[in-house]
């Protein structure tokens, strides 16, 4: 279990290579926020987001679904990869 947890955290930090710096201090406020409040929930998630958000939106759909469905990931696995991608966004 520990090593798909250091899958998706290596996942994690590509897209945010990538796609980070492609960010206004705008759009990255917005993500974070989005993310905190949950925003990414089914029912709650944006209509046709834009490819950035939508690969993080994919990361983390298959993250909680291996977590809590599944069950193959330790449990705080999703957890962290939000700590992560929120210190990710947030620093200049």
């Amino acid at each position: 279990m520990a090593d798909r947890g250091e899958e998706l955290r290596v996942e994690l930090a590509g897209l945010l290579a990538e796609h980070e710096p492609t960010l206004t201090a705008d759009e990255r406020v917005h993500l974070v926020r989005l993310e905190e409040g949950y925003g990414w929930r089914p029912g709650r998630r944006p209509v046709r987001p834009d490819a950035r958000i939508a690969a993080f939106l994919d990361l983390f759909d298959r993250a909680e679904q291996e977590e809590l469905t599944y069950r193959t990931l330790e449990a705080g696995t999703v957890d962290d990869l939000r700590d992560a991608f929120r210190r990710g966004l947030s620093q200049p």
